[in-house]
């Protein structure tokens, strides 16, 4: 992630002894629905990551009702300098979505959310995946002075999963339901399943 200095501030913050509590609550929330993760699990580091951008980005602290960032956003207001206040307020903005790789175009990965069907260009820099056209991934898009960057947490589908989610995005759109981040982690539970059992096919544990 680019500025990953600026993120890993606010996550010492916000992981503190004062939140501890809160994380715990995110950390059973996050496990009943995206699956608990194992440290034999191939993509362990990654889907800590995961779990600790959604606590970070999206996930509402009951007693106050702000997410984390905003929370730091807030009380921290007068030490956070301009370069980093800018920084947070793309993350405020971040896109978590479902994507499926387009092509690329010079230093630029051409992406398409398949829940908006939005194309973003996100710059390649920082960052340490080889993209392949026709790649489905999870994944949080925030822009930036001008451009659009990943965060540091992916989730690839295989693209035999990619009719059903396709599908499954276009019946929650055609029912006006706009929040998806509840089947985005269903899907990274059944990602997990198919990751540990590789001799099934994508389709059976998809549906």
């Amino acid at each position: 992630m680019i500025h990953q200095e600026y993120f890993n501030k606010l996550v010492n913050v916000m992981t503190s002894e004062t939140y501890l509590e809160d994380v715990k609550k995110a950390r059973a929330e996050y496990i009943k629905i995206a699956g608990e993760v194992f440290e034999d699990d191939k993509s362990f580091e990654m889907r800590m990551t995961s779990f600790l951008e959604w606590y970070i980005l999206a996930h509402p602290i009951n007693t106050i009702n702000k997410t984390p960032l905003k929370i730091y956003l807030d009380e921290y207001t007068s030490s956070i300098k301009d370069e980093e206040r800018e920084f947070f307020s793309g993350l405020v903005n971040t896109i978590h979505s479902i994507f499926e790789v387009k092509g690329q175009k010079k230093e630029f990965l051409k992406i398409r959310d398949l829940f908006s069907m939005e194309n973003y260009l996100v710059s390649e820099n920082n960052i340490n995946h080889n993209f392949r056209k026709g790649d489905i991934l999870e994944a949080k898009v925030f822009p930036f002075k001008g451009k659009y960057f990943f965060s540091n947490a992916f989730c690839f589908h295989p693209k035999k999963a990619g009719k059903f989610i396709s599908g499954e995005l276009k019946k929650m759109k055609k029912n006006n339901n706009p929040d998806i981040s509840d089947f985005i982690l269903k899907l990274s539970y059944m990602n997990l399943k198919w990751e540990r059992a590789r001799g099934i096919d994508a389709k059976e544990i998809y549906r």
